[in-house]
């Protein structure tokens, strides 16, 4: 804490950024949204976990086997509406 303290105390504002603050304004904008995209080879992508889960139990979620990517893909085949769809517009 004995870091920042100096920096918050020599921090300042213009008054343009403080307008857009109050406003509640974007600071930063991107066009068009960038979204990381996780793929992954079948069954070979990333699962998170506590130390203290059962490795046994992780292993058997039902959940594990189904990402975003793998529903995005699964949902394209099965409906016309989801193919007029980017990676980034479809629901989370």
């Amino acid at each position: 804490m004995s870091n920042v303290r100096p920096v918050i105390n020599a921090s300042y504002a213009f008054a343009s950024e403080v307008v857009w603050r109050i406003f509640k304004f974007d600071m930063h904008d991107r066009f068009p949204t960038i979204e990381r995209l996780h793929y992954h080879l079948p069954n070979q992508h990333m699962v998170l976990f506590r130390d203290d889960d059962d490795v046994q139990e992780v292993a058997t979620r039902s959940i594990i086997s189904r990402t975003m990517f793998t529903e995005w893909f699964k949902t394209n085949q099965e409906s016309k509406v989801a193919r007029s769809l980017t990676f980034d517009q479809f629901p989370q």
